[in-house]
């Protein structure tokens, strides 16, 4: 029971964490671009202001979901489409974004496109938020055995061992959503040297899956 209780802890963290952190995050960082962009650039601080609300109600409705229990969250239907519009949503002139996704993701179940989304999502939120990066690079492989993704910025790095010990929530956050499909998330990072997110999912139903037992 005591286990069963930790894992219900740890599977609210990481909702939260990824799910209503995110959309206050978006939120406070579109708000300080629209107060930039204020003076010099009106229709660019109104368009700000228009992501700030779309993040918000986001928010809302994922919170009002995780409450009452009685509607589960929607799973991503499409992952190079909804990685887009975050790109789009969190877009700054300062940071340069590539992004490239190979395959069908017609192999790649729902749960495991709405994880995969998540963590992605995560690694590039984790860039602009604490990297001050110019260069993103982001690139989804997916074959009918295993979606492979890798975000690399050019950032500011950090000591993946320290960020451990302070007991980051968004890098367990990555990493137990990848092992509940069976896969890994590779962080690779040093100070003053960017920052290389991996991710590995094997996929349902092929040799080596999670589903192999």
């Amino acid at each position: 029971m005591h286990e069963a209780q930790e894992d219900e802890r740890r599977r609210i963290a990481r909702e939260l964490h990824d799910r209503i952190g995110h959309g206050t995050s978006v939120a406070h960082q579109q708000l300080a671009l629209s107060e930039a962009y204020r003076a010099t650039d009106p229709a660019r601080a109104s368009a700000k202001i228009v992501v700030v609300q779309q993040a918000i109600q986001e928010t809302m409705d994922n919170l009002r979901q995780m409450t009452s229990q009685l509607h589960p969250q929607t799973p991503v239907k499409n992952l190079e489409k909804s990685l887009l519009d975050f790109l789009e949503a969190v877009g700054d002139d300062s940071v340069s974004i590539a992004f490239d996704v190979n395959g069908d993701e017609s192999w790649v179940g729902p749960h495991v496109l709405d994880e995969a989304f998540l963590i992605l999502r995560e690694a590039v939120r984790n860039a602009l938020t604490h990297g001050d990066p110019t260069l993103i690079l982001l690139k989804v492989d997916i074959a009918p055995h295993e979606l492979v993704a890798r975000a690399r910025d050019n950032g500011r790095g950090f000591d993946p061992a320290n960020a451990r010990e302070r007991g980051g929530v968004g890098l367990t956050s990555m990493r137990e959503r990848a092992e509940l499909l069976g896969g890994t998330v590779t962080v690779s990072s040093e100070p003053g040297g960017g920052c290389l997110v991996e991710l590995y999912i094997p996929l349902r139903g092929q040799a080596g899956g999670p589903d192999d037992a």
